[in-house]
């Protein structure tokens, strides 16, 4: 008969001496200087809105505005979320037309049908609602329809009312 040996573990783990890395000491001022540059952003976020609520608090107790100031002083935050609301819908269609381009067609081809289901059944359940409430509600229904004026008055221009709409 052969002798059958078993064969010894072999121990494969290999150690190497590596050399003590020596950390620096960073001073907590250090510290808070780097992460003051890796969160810039954020901080610079934060102090804008700071300051802007400050502002606006300042102002508002501190003077009475005009229809007109009041007009002046929120063109800016006006400009400003009209050029947000114009990039919205570029970067979601961007988004989308990316993330379908990464799908292979049968995938694409079920969440299509999903999505257009789920859409169908969340716009026919809407419309049901608003119809069982509007019977149920009647709203409108103890208006006095003669009380209400039916001509008005209209506001006088300025010059400055027009270039501020050239600019919207």
């Amino acid at each position: 008969m052969e002798d059958n040996k078993i064969p010894q573990k072999v121990d494969t783990h290999i150690v190497l001496p590596m050399e003590k890395v020596e950390e620096e000491d960073e001073s907590c001022r250090e510290k808070c200087h780097k992460n003051m540059k890796e969160n810039l952003i954020l901080l610079l976020l934060f102090g804008s809105v700071v300051f802007g609520c400050g502002f606006g608090f300042i102002i508002r107790a501190s003077t009475t505005m005009t229809k007109r100031e009041i007009m002046y002083l929120q063109f800016p935050g006006e400009i400003l979320m009209r050029m947000l609301k114009m990039l919205i819908l570029p970067l979601v269609i961007s988004s989308l037309i990316a993330g379908i381009a990464g799908l292979d067609a049968k995938a694409c081809g079920k969440i299509g049908l999903r999505t257009m289901l789920y859409f169908g059944a969340t716009t026919f359940m809407a419309v049901v609602l608003g119809i069982i409430m509007a019977v149920s509600i009647q709203p409108g229904r103890g208006a006095k329809r003669t009380d209400l004026a039916r001509y008005g008055s209209t506001k006088k221009l300025h010059a400055s009312d027009t270039f501020l709409d050239l600019i919207r």
